[in-house]
Order: C-alpha cells, then sequence, then structure tokens
C-alpha cells in the first residue's frame, strides 16, 4: 500500500477546517497545521487544539502573511488544502506564491485544494454581495490554472450545520432550531439546493486526496438523498414536526428588492458608517499595509497617486493588489495644493504615510485640511519613538524634530488628530536581530553580534500596526490621543532578542558589547544612512525611549488594550522563519 500523502491545512482552526484537520488525521495522513503562537495559547481554541494534539497533529508555526514560514511549511507536505474564511479568499494568492517558490510545483506539491466549500463559482448567478465571494474564488481558481499547481476544487454546496438549523429560511440568520409556525418559501419552491455534514465534506476531501481521478477537477458532493427544494424540506420538517405550517411565498422580483434594500444595510450602510478614508504615500513601506488593511475593515478607501506611480512598473504589484481591494485611485500631488483640496475634500479621514524626507512637507495637508475644513480626524507620518518623549541626537534628532513640528503645527490648526507611536517595526529591523551596524540583512548573525545599551524596544509587525490604525479611525478614545503600539510579549532588550534567537539556533554568539561613548563616536564617524540608524538605535536601546515612560490617560492609549481581539505577531513568531 503506498504511502499516504503528508498534508498541510491552512486555516485549520476554523469552522470547516477544524473537520479536515480530524478526517486527515484519522485517515492515517500525517497531517501539519500552519498555526500562529497566539492560536496556540488562545484559551478559546485550547479544547480544539488537544484535540488536534490527541489526534498527532502536528503544528507548523507560520502565518498566511509570512512568506517564508509559508514556503517552509509547504517544503514538509505534498498537499496543501486552505481552508480559510471568506475575508480571506483573494489572500490565497500568497499560498499560490509560496507552492511556486517551494519547488518544482509538480514534484513538491502533488495537490492544492482552495478554500471554496460551496457552490460551483464558475457556474453561478451571482448578485452583491455574493458576486464578491464568488469572483474571489474565481480568481483564486484562475490563479492556480495559470501558475499550473496541480489542484482539485471542492464544490460542496450547503454545510447541513450551517444552514439546516434555520430550515434554510432565507430571513433567519442565528436560529437554533426550525420555525414551528411559519416559513418563506423562495420562488415556486421547486428549485433545489444540496445539504453535506460537514464532517462528510470533510471526508469526501481526505479520501479525494491521493486519488488520480480527482487531479485537476471539480470534486463535486451531491449526495442523492440530501438534495432538497423548499417544498421538499418543508414537507419533511412539518411530517418530522406533526404540524403544517403558514407559508409565505417570495417572488424572484420580491427577493431582488429585499437584496437590494437589505444589504445596503448590512453591507453598504456598514461601510457608510464607516469613514471614507484618504491615503498620502500609500505605495510606500508602511502605506501599502494600511491601505489594504482599511479596504480589507470595508472603508472606502482612496490613494492619492501620482500618473507617474500609476505607470510606474515597480509599482505595478501593488497598483493591482489595490485594484483587487477596490481602492478608489484619486490623481494627485502632495506638492500640488488644489489636488490635495479636491481630493481631502472626498473623505473625512486623512492618513499620511509618507516617507521621512517628506516628513516636513506635511504642513502642506495641514493647510489643506484647513481649508477643506471636513476632516474628522488626521494622522500625520510618524510610526516610530513618541517624538515628545526622546533623548535624541544627530541625524535622527531631524527626522523626530521634523515630526514634533508637525505634531505642534497640527495641534495649532485645531485639526482632530491620532499620533501613532508604533515603536520599531519588525519587517524592518529583526531580520538583522536589530543589529546596529548591519544596515541590510537577510538573515539574523549565526556567530557573533553587538549589544547596546540596556533599554527595551518594542517591536511590531508592520500588517499589525496597520490593523491597530484602521481600528483607532472612528473610535472617540483615540481622538486628540497618541495611540501607542506596545504589545507585551514583543518588549525586548539587546540581550533578551540575543537570547532568545540563541535558543531557535542553538548556538550560542559571540558578544562584543559598545559602551555609550563608543557609540556616540561611531555616530558622528558614521556616514549616511548608517548615522541615522546607530542614533536611532542610540535613543532606543541606550536612551530606552521606548519604554522609560509611563502612558498616561491625559496624552494617550495603548492599542492592545483598547483592541484585545487583535491577534498580533510576536517577535519569537517572527524569528520562527529564519529557523
Amino acid at each position: 500500500m503506498a504511502a499516504k500523502s503528508k498534508i498541510l491545512i491552512i486555516g485549520g482552526t476554523g469552522y470547516i477546517g477544524k473537520f479536515i484537520v480530524e478526517a486527515s488525521a484519522m485517515a492515517g495522513h500525517p497531517t501539519h497545521v500552519l498555526v500562529r503562537g497566539s492560536t496556540l495559547s488562545d484559551p478559546a481554541k485550547s479544547e480544539l487544539i488537544n484535540h488536534f494534539n490527541t489526534l498527532g497533529v502536528i503544528f507548523v508555526s507560520g502565518d498566511l502573511f509570512v512568506h517564508e514560514s509559508l514556503v517552509k511549511a509547504i517544503k514538509q507536505v505534498d498537499v496543501v488544502i486552505s481552508t480559510i474564511g471568506h475575508s480571506l479568499l483573494p489572500d490565497q494568492d500568497r499560498i499560490i506564491s509560496a507552492i511556486k517558490e517551494a519547488g518544482n510545483v509538480k514534484l513538491i506539491v502533488q495537490r492544492f485544494f482552495p478554500s471554496e466549500y460551496g457552490n460551483d463559482v464558475d457556474r453561478v448567478h451571482g448578485i452583491e454581495p455574493a458576486r464578491t465571494a464568488f469572483n474571489a474564488k474565481a480568481g483564486i481558481r484562475r490563479a492556480v490554472e495559470a501558475a499550473q499547481i496541480p489542484y482539485t476544487y471542492v464544490s460542496s454546496n450547503f454545510c447541513s450545520g450551517w444552514f439546516l438549523p434555520s430550515l434554510a429560511q432565507p430571513y433567519l440568520l442565528e436560529a437554533a432550531a426550525p420555525p414551528k409556525d411559519k416559513v418563506v418559501i423562495l420562488g415556486d419552491g421547486n428549485f433545489k439546493a444540496i445539504f453535506n455534514v460537514e464532517r462528510d465534506i470533510a471526508t469526501y476531501i481526505i479520501k479525494a486526496v491521493d486519488d488520480p481521478r480527482t487531479l485537476n477537477k471539480i470534486l463535486y458532493v451531491r449526495p442523492l438523498q440530501n438534495t432538497y427544494s423548499y417544498v421538499d424540506l418543508v414537507a419533511l420538517w412539518e411530517q418530522k414536526y406533526g404540524k403544517i405550517l403558514d407559508k409565505s411565498y417570495v417572488s424572484e422580483q420580491q427577493l431582488l428588492n429585499d437584496i437590494q434594500a437589505s444589504w445596503p444595510n448590512i453591507w453598504i450602510k456598514e461601510m457608510a458608517s464607516k469613514s471614507k478614508i484618504l491615503f498620502i504615500g500609500s505605495t510606500g513601506h508602511v502605506g501599502k499595509h494600511v491601505v489594504e488593511a482599511s479596504a480589507k475593515a470595508s472603508h472606502p478607501t482612496y490613494a492619492l497617486v501620482s500618473d507617474s506611480t500609476l505607470s510606474d512598473p515597480t509599482k505595478s504589484h501593488i497598483i493591482d493588489h489595490f485594484k483587487s481591494l477596490k481602492v478608489i485611485f484619486i490623481s494627485g500631488d502632495l506638492y500640488n495644493h488644489e489636488s490635495l483640496v479636491m481630493a481631502i475634500k472626498q473623505v473625512d479621514v486623512v492618513i499620511s504615510t509618507v516617507g521621512h524626507n517628506l516628513l516636513a512637507d506635511q504642513n502642506r495637508i495641514i493647510s489643506a485640511i484647513k481649508e477643506v475644513g471636513n476632516v474628522k480626524r488626521f494622522f500625520p507620518s510618524e510610526y516610530g519613538c513618541d517624538v515628545d518623549h526622546v533623548h535624541d541626537v544627530e541625524p535622527a534628532r531631524t527626522a523626530f524634530n521634523a515630526k514634533a513640528g508637525i505634531r505642534r503645527a497640527v495641534e495649532a490648526a485645531q485639526v482632530p488628530y491620532t499620533f501613532v507611536s508604533s515603536n520599531l517595526f519588525s519587517g524592518w529591523f529583526l531580520p538583522s536581530l536589530a543589529q546596529p551596524y548591519l544596515l541590510e540583512v537577510a538573515t539574523p548573525p549565526e556567530d557573533k553580534v553587538t549589544i547596546l545599551g540596556d533599554g527595551k524596544a518594542i517591536f511590531n509587525v508592520e500588517r499589525d500596526v496597520a490593523t491597530y490604525i484602521i481600528k483607532a479611525v472612528d473610535d472617540p478614545r483615540t481622538l486628540n490621543k497618541i495611540l501607542y503600539v506596545r504589545p507585551p510579549q514583543n518588549t525586548y532588550s539587546c540581550v533578551d532578542l540575543v537570547a532568545l534567537w540563541e535558543q531557535k539556533c542553538g548556538k550560542i554568539l559571540d558578544k562584543s558589547y559598545v559602551s555609550e561613548q563608543q557609540l556616540l563616536n561611531d555616530i558622528r564617524e558614521a556616514s549616511f544612512p548608517l548615522n541615522l540608524r546607530l542614533s536611532i538605535f542610540y535613543s532606543v536601546f541606550v536612551k530606552g525611549d521606548q519604554t522609560n515612560f509611563d502612558i498616561e490617560p491625559s496624552f494617550g492609549v495603548e492599542a492592545t488594550k483598547l483592541y484585545p481581539d487583535v491577534e498580533y505577531t510576536t517577535v519569537d513568531e517572527f524569528l520562527n522563519q529564519f529557523v
């Protein structure tokens, strides 16, 4: 008997994922589940994690948004099954990219099952808002085929556990039991739906994994005894319940009217209640993450871009991604006052993510905001230390002073604001293990390290910072305050960080210690950009400027306390990709 394929499941602790993980393990497949460290320690997931442990499931530390962790996980298996939720469907292109990088896809990955588990999206008559989800799934199908990745798509139709408790009643969202008095029937009630128990779907998927008959095919789950029209379903329930129910019939046109009326209430109204956001500097290192977070949070999202940016080949992948997120591009320029005013008139909130060399020019944004007069909140570009609590030396002092100057200008203009102190970006500093003298390093050092002072730094993944910023946009608790991003598990001194890395790489590194005076001398002698990096590290690791003061309610709030539901990426988790 041939060995069974090793399976990686992404989204394994979700609604459908947990059934597929169980089916895989019980069928004897070596079963790997990609999980974040925060998921493993989440009390709400503990029962499920314990169940997976009893099944011998192998947990692989990683994240859909950390490419290196995806590649590493995929290299360990033969088959990848995605069970991620609707909000992440378009992000399955990240899995496709990782599969392609993992090696010769026909040899390394024998099969990919993208997350679908519903209608066959190539054979639907979709209207909004379902059309958006169907299109996302269809788009992933086309991307899989274009990449020539072996696949099986799964059309499992309706999940019984999701729809049958309400007897598939269209206007009942969360019903624990079927109706006992009256029911609604759509159309003439004779079109048929297919219902499948989630555990059965999982069983069929796992059986298909090593079956050549399902390769590059759509696997339809259509049990003959599970196909019911509304009339059939209601009749079955009446037979079981022993009562004839009152029936009301909704025509196709009435249903379309109801969708149109309720969709704005459920989706558009939710979006309309969310502020319209304009981004200035949207295609930069920080900007692209915040734009994505805004669009995915259903904010009407606008990006001020020049025509040259839209046609820049190096920006095409970002522009295409923004388009897929329905970002609205506004032609304009930071140095064209009229274009700034025109753009700002269309929104409620302005978020600046311009780079260091343009910090002082944010005065132009303030002038435009004052002229327009309708902005509910301005987030100037900062995203580092709290510049009102730093011990700085040049050249960092110039950047800090520029940020502080913009703060004072915002306050003087009486523009509503939120200042963001996000400390050090993990993606920028952790690949080098925050080594002060290493500028562009792809992986942490494996032989020797330099240690500065005893101050503690705070590291945050850019995507998490973006999430906190967007959550703060409409939150009155952050109005005219500094939003500090200080996750308790992400605060490290140089000594702490090196110790963590030594634990991961299994090696004790040679350590050299640089005194404060030596660092000051090195800053004076170094050229740009090393002198800037060293002067920032002086503030952070020698003076401890990210952690040497308490956040007072009079001026600030802390993001992880305001939004405990956000699962942030820890330093520990981030470094796993380099092991």
